[in-house]
């Protein structure tokens, strides 16, 4: 029993509320015991669940252990080894079946050493307490046969008063001695009887002093060691109900431990090694397409352009086909800085002994976007510089194929609502200081494009054409063709490419215009001439005219602005746009465009984003 607190000290006359409250928690302990064994069968349904579970992933694991390992169609089939990847799967998952074993050890702990020691408890307190009642029940019967006999004495006190009133009156009507004598008696009686009512009395009032102040605070403490002894019992089951829970938990941390160990060891480059080793195999590159003549028109694999109209035709696709190279070298230009920003992250993030995944896959997001345009517009690109290739050296040598009198705007199909906007933008102020000269296309790779052409991400992976480890490629063709193969020597000055004049010292110029030169460039970048066509004077960029005493070269981004170049806005793309058609800009949200020309009104802004520029719907930036 506590020494601090008593419920027999405390509490009088409180056997009544003090048995109740026990009562209350003895029978309490049969719901904790239905909690047990609850728990117990949720452990056991669990374990059954995931045993079942493992068992399933487990043939799954097998079924598709040669598809994931090395393929769908070796070369060599791997037997019996597993890719790592598999191997730290099949870890994960042995472990994952043990732990399905530790949760139905857990049940039967709580089964036995849980619930079944919380049900002893209960018998064991409602044993006790039956015991204590019962000493309750014969101390409150002996006091109230106290309590009876007092009033039997009580009752007999006053019987023998009566009698003797009687007989004292009997008495004073005759003087006799047998009167005399009986009221002697009587009055005996009498004080007998009283003496022993005064007994009870005394005999009462300690027997209620003892039931109450000694017997019944005996009861309740008897009560409070009950409950505080459960309490304490109860406590140790706890204790070891969280016992037996923490060392599955240390069971399964040590499964997780071990299946960690086996992740640790699967390193990235494990699976990709085994995939390479059993799918080896001896390849040869296709054939090259040969021409093959109609069946019904002999002929040979020679050009033909033996009229204007068969020249004119090669003059128009020569001009789309540069006109589609210089865009095509303008959009790939800008995707392949940011590849090589890209690609330079990628290695810094592998080069780490502990690299993120999660930073790799991020990286990777934005590289695979950006190198899916790239190539899309470098295949473009590629098909453009391969017409002129052919074009150039199989007629060029024999006929005239300038394009300066080709207008490509007249040739175009219509345009929409917007189309009248659109032709207020140059084409040449779109792909400003990324245009080819006509004599360096004359001067392209020809048949031999391909030996001297690798592949155009060469230079990111460094792979060899003839070992899967293809070399690096420049973006600007070599030549090793004659001079005579590209366009005629012109002995006049004239205007390469369109230039829109951006400040108040520059001419805009357009191909076919008539220019003379006035001040030479002396290194800065610029040239000053006369535009004889519409009068003006002023700089051009230097790679865009040809002066006589020099052919043209592939000109070069246009020099910086001289002085201060207009202030240019940046908004941001509120929604994705894919561009529909040339001369368009394709947007993501959140990109950062450059204004180059507000809406007029038309709807459509002009605009640069990593070197390229276009339109795009005005309300789709902010």
């Amino acid at each position: 029993m506590s020494s601090e607190l008593s419920i027999g000290n405390e509490i009088k006359d409180g056997y009544k509320e003090t048995h109740k409250w026990v009562v209350n928690n003895i029978r309490w302990l049969s719901e904790l015991e239905a909690f047990y064994r609850d728990r117990a069968k949720l452990e056991k349904e669990y374990s059954s669940k995931l045993t079942h579970l493992t068992g399933e992933y487990f043939s799954k694991k097998s079924a598709g252990t040669v598809g994931l390992s090395v393929g769908d169609t070796p070369t060599t089939t791997p037997g019996s080894l597993e890719a790592a990847s598999l191997v730290a799967w099949n870890e994960i998952l042995s472990q994952t079946e043990k732990m399905s074993q530790d949760h139905n050890q857990l049940a039967q702990e709580f089964e036995f050493q849980v619930a079944d020691q919380v049900s002893a408890l209960g018998k064991k307190c409602e044993l006790l307490l039956s015991a204590i009642n019962g000493f309750n029940t014969e101390l409150a019967d002996k006091r109230d046969s106290s309590y009876s006999a007092l009033d039997k004495a009580k009752k007999d006190y006053d019987e023998k008063c009566v009698n003797m009133e009687s007989a004292r009156a009997k008495q004073t009507k005759s003087s006799s001695d047998k009167a005399q004598r009986k009221a002697g008696e009587k009055e005996h009686d009498m004080n007998i009887a009283k003496n022993n009512y005064l007994i009870k009395i005394n005999q009462a009032n300690r027997i209620k002093d003892k039931f109450y102040f000694q017997d019944i605070p005996e009861v309740l403490d008897l009560l409070q060691d009950l409950s505080e002894s459960r309490v304490r019992v109860l406590n140790s089951i706890w204790f070891s109900a969280g016992s037996v829970e923490r060392d599955m938990c240390k069971r399964i941390e040590n499964r997780l431990s071990t299946a960690d160990s086996v992740v640790e060891q699967n390193k990235s480059n494990l699976d990709t090694t085994m995939f390479i080793k059993h799918n080896l195999k001896d390849w040869k590159e296709p054939a090259d397409f040969q021409y093959i003549p109609s069946p019904v028109w002999h002929d040979d694999e020679q050009f033909v352009a033996t009229s204007e109209a068969e020249l004119q035709d090669l003059r128009i696709r020569l001009a789309k086909s540069q006109q589609t190279y210089d865009k095509m070298h303008s959009f790939a230009s800008a995707e392949m800085e940011d590849l090589g920003a890209l690609n330079k992250q990628r290695h810094n993030v592998r080069s780490k002994d502990e690299y993120s995944g999660q930073e790799l896959l991020a990286l990777l997001t934005k590289y695979s976007r950006t190198i899916t345009s790239y190539t899309s517009h470098e295949t473009a690109k590629l098909e453009a510089e391969v017409e002129i290739e052919s074009i150039q050296n199989n007629v060029g040598g024999q006929h005239d194929l300038n394009t300066d009198t080709v207008d490509l705007n007249k040739l175009g199909k219509k345009g929409g609502v917007f189309n009248r906007f659109k032709k207020t933008l140059t084409i040449s102020s779109e792909k400003k200081g990324t245009r080819v000269d006509k004599s360096d296309q004359s001067s392209l790779a020809s048949a031999a494009s391909k030996e001297k052409h690798g592949h155009h991400l060469s230079f990111l992976r460094g792979r060899s054409r003839a070992q899967s480890n293809v070399s690096g490629v420049s973006l600007t063709a070599e030549s090793d063709l004659d001079s005579g193969t590209g366009f005629p020597e012109v002995d006049t000055n004239r205007v390469l490419y369109a230039y829109q004049a951006q400040d108040v010292d520059e001419v805009s110029v357009n191909v076919g215009d008539t220019i003379t030169l006035l001040t030479a460039d002396s290194g800065s970048g610029w040239t000053k001439i006369a535009n004889e066509s519409t009068g003006d004077t002023g700089l051009v960029p230097t790679t865009y005219v040809d002066i006589r005493e020099k052919s043209a070269a592939i000109a070069p981004p246009a020099p910086r602005p001289r002085k201060n170049a207009p202030a240019s806005r940046v908004v941001s793309a509120l929604y994705d746009y894919v561009a529909q058609e040339d001369g368009e800009l394709s947007i993501s949200e959140g990109d950062k465009v450059t204004i180059l020309k507000d809406d007029d009104g038309s709807g459509w802004t002009y605009g640069e984003l990593r070197g390229v520029k276009g339109l795009f719907p005005t309300s789709y930036a902010d």
